[in-house]
């Protein structure tokens, strides 16, 4: 899939999105970003109430091979047309059941981070406090950097505890372009309302 910042593969099983994942070099325009020219990031921390909302999870089996490749093909549909509402800026939230295979404790991360308000961030230790293990840091750092759902599983909204922007797997500059993208996403809509 095209995206602003380069090309995406969506994967997909029966059960659901198993990887999103960005299969080139990122474009010479955000290789170049430097920490000093990235734009103040408004931190905000996991709100309590998003808690209480679910990840979408797998709820039929497929009966045959046949099954499970149409639905497969369902979820990557779904996928692709939600995640071109995203960078449309009209999406917010995702609902595609998702089918990461990770660690016990790198699914606990991966479902904290879904749970990241579309366009604050967050921290790491915040995430350690959240799935109440706040010695993780480390940890938590390392199942981010694992997360095999770009987007989706929002990763690029982790931020570290001082408010510096730290690495992402797809690139510092796909991560700028991203938080960037949700704040601006966010402030038009808001505008919008505003002005009805």
């Amino acid at each position: 899939m095209a995206t602003p910042i380069g090309q995406l593969e969506i994967q997909a099983n029966a059960d659901g999105i198993s990887a999103i994942v960005f299969i080139d070099d990122l474009p010479a325009e955000f290789a170049a970003v430097k920490a000093t020219e990235l734009a103040p990031v408004r931190s905000g921390s996991l709100i309590e109430q998003a808690a209480h909302q679910t990840v979408p999870t797998p709820t039929t089996q497929p009966q045959n091979a046949l099954d499970a490749t149409e639905q497969a093909q369902r979820h990557l549909q779904q996928a692709l047309v939600q995640l071109q509402q995203y960078f449309a800026g009209q999406r917010t939230r995702f609902s595609l059941p998702l089918a990461a295979t990770g660690t016990a404790f790198q699914q606990q991360v991966w479902r904290a981070l879904v749970h990241i308000p579309y366009a604050q961030s967050c921290s790491y230790g915040a995430i350690a406090d959240f799935i109440q293990n706040p010695k993780a840091v480390r940890a938590v750092g390392a199942a981010n950097g694992r997360n095999p759902l770009a987007i989706v599983v929002p990763c690029h909204r982790v931020i570290g505890n001082n408010g510096s922007l730290t690495g992402y797997a797809g690139g510092l500059g796909r991560k700028v372009w991203l938080l960037q993208h949700e704040q601006q996403m966010q402030q038009q809509q808001q505008m919008a309302t505003a002005n009805v």
